[in-house]
């Protein structure tokens, strides 16, 4: 459902929202983190800029960090350059619209599975991707 590219970028904001807010990472070792190429991770990073969803400082001490808090960036925002949700809306079967009057045979299907994964990506955050400590349930505490 989600690219390749896709998952990087979903790899990316994980490392980068654990990034102190004044701190920096550098490209190379973002890559290592998220096994991406290098090269291929600058343009993806290039275009993460561009839409402002991370900030680029170049030099010794520079690198990449989220443009804003990883609460508030969502993975819609994110994601969208890359997978072009918006897209979505068009008729699996190619028809004009496919409007709820005259929907194609997958409309009923397809829309309601639609809306639930773009609400899922729209509130699913940066900060919603930072690890987490694993949880023991209570039950099985002895």
């Amino acid at each position: 459902m989600i690219s390749k590219t896709g998952l990087y970028v979903i790899r990316a904001l994980a490392e980068l929202a654990e990034v102190p807010e004044d701190g920096w990472l550098g490209t190379a070792v973002l890559a290592k983190e998220i096994g991406a190429p290098v090269n291929y991770l600058g343009k993806l990073l290039h275009i993460l800029t561009r839409e402002r969803i991370i900030l680029s400082q170049k030099g010794v001490k520079g690198g990449v960090r989220l443009a804003r808090p990883p609460q508030e960036i969502t993975l819609y925002q994110a994601l969208e350059p890359f997978e072009n949700f918006h897209r979505w809306t068009g008729c699996l079967l190619g028809q004009e619209g496919c409007p709820d009057m005259t929907p194609c045979a997958l409309h009923g299907r397809w829309a309601p599975a639609r809306d639930e994964v773009l609400r899922f990506l729209r509130e699913t955050t940066a900060a919603d991707l930072v690890k987490r400590p694993e949880t023991v349930p209570l039950a099985s505490q002895s």
